[in-house]
């Protein structure tokens, strides 16, 4: 079966799956309704009889309520979870058509002026992110946009592609570690305020006052005595009275903490289900059995320290509601008995929940990579090489160009040093081009799979200039900013530790013939002599002639024919300078009446 047969195949199933558990679900409803109205009848009728009978009926009654609300509950997950299953794989049989349903853009990762994300489309609606994205919480799209926007070292690749080939057939694991972070909404939301939390040291007035937890069983003994009539009640006022001077003393604290982490219990139980499968699954690769080692936590593990967390964060914040505190609160010293829990939580695992959140946000980047991977099994793993600069991908094709419409080309380029100008005809696909292997290239360099048949690149840093524009913000034109583009690539050919492959389309088209000729020889001349090697896409076909001179120049070109009133184009790489041109062609269709 074909990946897209297998995504449709899973969503139907799925999808009869999550009918079966509804009508479940809907049962247990019914029945819930029965045993409530049965046990309150059976009490009633019973209360003409001995007390023990009508609380035998009232706990019998509670019991079966308890087991079947523990059942209903569980249905009620496994129906979410199979519906979100069925989503997922309607999201993979989109996506392969390169339509995107989930709403995440990843625009809110993206760095201003970064060296290639902008031109290649790294973010945006239709973008490289929605393409792989198949993490949901914020550290994992956070870490898939940190791994598109920076090229890994050899050694992390080579461990990456490991896990990924690990990952890769696991679907059905896959999937589940996804539907259950689907399931948490507000999972994808920030955890700044958990990460404020544990940094902020220890709450004073918890230390001043824990010693006093013990407190209400004294008051409880009072209060008994009181019954009894061996105290005064005005003792137990007093102690009472005290209860709500400590709560009072803590309010600020416990009150900041309680209303700030409402929405935090449902993604702490979410994330403690994600990493409970990462810490269960049995890997061999040595990236994901370290993962799994970065969750051990002393004799415990994340997981059940995550679930601690959110159970005791959901029991403080019992305290929201008035009448329980009323009843409850002031009594128990509500307040005092669970912060001094959190404080403890704290003071034991404030280091430990960044490594936590990193880990589940790696997994998920693997996964996403490795989903990836999945839904295109023909796409291999680039080979990274260990010269100093060498590039050579076989049918190297554009991911976010749908299958049917794409045209892929060989390419190679060797040593540092070298220039490949393109020149070709407007709309033949220079800038596709450039941007086929631009963003191969940045696949390969964070571990993926690329969309070629086979592709080998040594470590380097992309660079792009290719959609610079004027700015009214900056009081800059579209040629001043080209210009400061290329001043960033000298820049960082001079300092970066690895070679730089930049990628340069429509050089200097902001000015002149005579001055975009002369800049752009001279900018290939001292590019020769840094630290890097790429492409320059010109109409210029004069810096094509540097070839006869310059051993470092390579011309390579794209064609189209006009003919029947239509423009044709094949996209085929070639090499040598273009010849052919069809701008003329272009403007007599407009009506422009060239002789």
């Amino acid at each position: 079966m074909t990946p897209s047969e297998i995504f449709l195949h899973r969503q139907a199933q799925f999808k009869v799956q999550a009918d079966d558990f509804q009508k479940t679900y809907n049962q247990l409803s019914t029945i819930r309704l029965i045993v409530f109205i049965g046990a309150m009848v059976a009490v009633w009728q019973s209360l003409t009889f001995s007390l023990w009978i009508p609380v035998t009926a009232g706990v019998v009654g509670l019991v079966i309520f308890a087991f079947i609300l523990r059942k209903h509950q569980a249905t009620k997950h496994q129906l979410k979870l199979h519906r979100a299953l069925a989503a997922l794989n309607a999201d993979e049989t989109e996506r392969l058509s390169l339509r995107f349903s989930r709403p995440q853009t990843g625009e809110e990762f993206a760095i201003k002026n970064h060296i290639y994300s902008n031109d290649l489309d790294i973010f945006g609606p239709h973008s490289l992110f929605r393409l792989l994205n198949r993490a949901h919480t914020r550290v994992g799209m956070q870490t898939l946009a940190n791994w598109l926007l920076a090229p890994a070292d050899p050694v992390e690749i080579a461990v990456r592609q490991v896990a990924i080939k690990e990952l890769t057939p696991l679907l059905d694991w896959r999937q589940e570690l996804e539907a259950n972070a689907r399931l948490e909404k507000q999972i994808a939301e920030p955890t700044d305020f958990l990460e404020h939390w544990l940094h902020a040291g220890e709450n004073e007035s918890i230390l001043r006052w824990k010693k006093l937890r013990w407190l209400p069983l004294l008051t409880i003994g009072f209060i008994i005595g009181a019954f009894a009539g061996f105290i005064p009640w005005s003792v137990v006022l007093l102690l009472l009275g005290f209860h709500s001077f400590i709560l009072s003393k803590l309010n600020p604290s416990v009150k900041a903490y309680a209303e700030q982490s409402q929405g935090i219990v449902d993604t702490l139980k979410a994330l403690g289900i994600l990493l409970k499968k990462i810490e269960n699954q049995p890997f061999q690769a040595a990236k994901l059995k370290q993962l799994q080692y970065q969750l051990q936590s002393g004799s415990t593990t994340a997981s059940k320290q995550i679930d601690t967390l959110a159970s005791v964060t959901e029991s403080l914040n019992f305290r929201l509601n008035p009448y329980f505190m009323l009843a409850v609160g002031l009594l128990s010293l509500w307040d005092l008995q669970w912060m001094t829990k959190l404080e403890a939580w704290k003071k034991t695992h404030r280091h430990d929940l960044a490594k936590w959140l990193s880990v589940a946000g790696e997994m998920e980047t693997l996964c996403s990579l490795a989903g990836f991977s999945y839904a295109n099994p023909q796409y291999p793993f680039a080979e990274i090489s260990p010269e100093s600069f060498e590039f050579k991908a076989q049918q190297a094709g554009h991911p976010l160009i749908h299958p049917d419409k794409r045209v892929c080309n060989d390419f190679e380029l060797s040593h540092v040093g070298q220039t490949a100008i393109i020149t070709g005809s407007n709309m033949s696909g220079k800038s596709t081009f450039l941007r086929t292997l631009s963003l191969n290239t940045v696949l390969a360099l964070a571990g993926s799979t690329v969309c070629a048949t086979a592709l080998t690149c040594s470590p380097v840093r992309v660079f792009t200039s290719m959609r610079t524009q004027d700015s009214l913000e900056e009081n800059t034109s579209s040629f001043y900013a080209e210009l400061k583009r290329l001043e960033a690539l000298l820049q960082l050919a001079k300092s970066s530790h690895i070679p730089v492959f930049y990628f340069l389309d429509e050089i200097l088209k902001g000015t002149n013939s005579v001055d975009r000729h002369k800049g752009a020889e001279a900018l290939i001349r001292q590019l020769h002599l840094l630290h890097c090697s790429g492409f320059v896409s010109t109409h210029d076909l004069e810096l094509g002639m540097m070839s006869s001179v310059h051993n470092y120049i390579h011309n390579y070109s794209f064609y189209s024919t006009f003919a029947d009133g239509q423009l044709h184009f094949d996209y085929r790489l070639q090499e040598g300078v273009c010849r052919e041109f069809n701008a003329t062609a272009l403007m007599r269709q407009i009506g422009i009446e060239i002789q």
